[in-house]
């Protein structure tokens, strides 16, 4: 969920009390908080308030749209027959498109509006560690099924909880070491360093990955999807062409209030 990324110690490294002081103490957010939830930060506990601020993060999240790219400009002009604006997508990023969608079969594992499946793969990334094993979706697994702070703990407030029945089936298997969420591709130029441990520092690198690695880095009992693709230089060229049209350009905007700013 939304407040583990605050909490973990790879990442923000900070805790239910901290951010719970900082909801009460923050005059702003205090008077956030009140707007968003009817009552006021001093009258609730720690790890209530850490959960309401997960909350309100995760609907924001919600919101988030990925704005138009070069290549979804280049999509539209191809499906309306309009040959001169599609013509504006780079010639580099078109070979590129052929590659995603053939020789390199990338389209198996991101596929759709947001370029992912959503699902879990082995991607031939190292998973031994100098600490030991990256467990990677097995670890998440059992970390999910111990944690109250998903639909089926306490802090669900919907009545019904028939989301929560997904968690509760799922189950750790051997295979789930080395597997690791496929993400999205929109935006992917500016998520950079890639893979789940930051080992790769550029699109070039990711690419090179994959066109290169090891087949007997994936998980012996995974699925066998992925093959070296073997590209030369100038595919390599073409594949990252593409995947930077799948960024947009996001004109520089002011901020707006950031909430009904009433005195707490």
């Amino acid at each position: 969920m939304s407040l583990r990324p605050i909490l973990d110690a790879r990442e923000f490294d900070s805790s239910t009390t901290a951010l719970a002081s900082l909801l009460r103490d923050d005059a702003t957010l205090a008077a956030c908080y009140i707007s968003a939830f009817g009552r006021d930060a001093r009258d609730v506990g720690d790890e209530a308030l850490a959960i309401d601020a997960a909350k309100a993060l995760a609907a924001f999240q919600e919101t988030l749209e990925s704005p138009r790219t070069p290549f979804d400009d280049f999509r539209d002009a191809l499906a309306r027959g309009d040959r001169s604006a599609a013509a504006r997508l780079p010639i580099s990023a078109q070979r590129g498109v052929r590659l995603f969608v053939g020789k390199g079969n990338c389209a198996v594992c991101h596929l759709g509006p947001a370029f992912t499946n959503g699902e879990f793969h082995s991607i031939g990334i190292p998973f031994f560690t100098a600490e030991g094993a990256d467990g990677g979706r097995h670890t998440g697994i059992r970390t999910l099924r111990e944690s109250k702070l998903t639909l089926l703990g306490p802090w669900n407030d919907d009545p019904v909880r028939a989301p929560g029945t997904a968690t509760r089936h799922v189950e750790a298997q051997h295979r789930n070491f080395g597997e690791f969420r496929v993400p999205s591709l929109r935006e992917v130029a500016r998520t950079a360093p890639y893979m789940h441990d930051g080992s790769l520092a550029s699109l070039r690198d990711v690419v090179k990955h994959y066109s290169d690695f090891d087949p007997d880095r994936l998980h012996s009992d995974g699925e066998a999807i992925l093959v070296p693709l073997k590209l030369n230089d100038g595919e390599i060229d073409d594949l990252v062409s593409f995947l930077a049209s799948l960024s947009s350009e996001v004109p520089a905007s002011g901020a707006g209030p950031l909430c009904d700013e009433r005195t707490p």
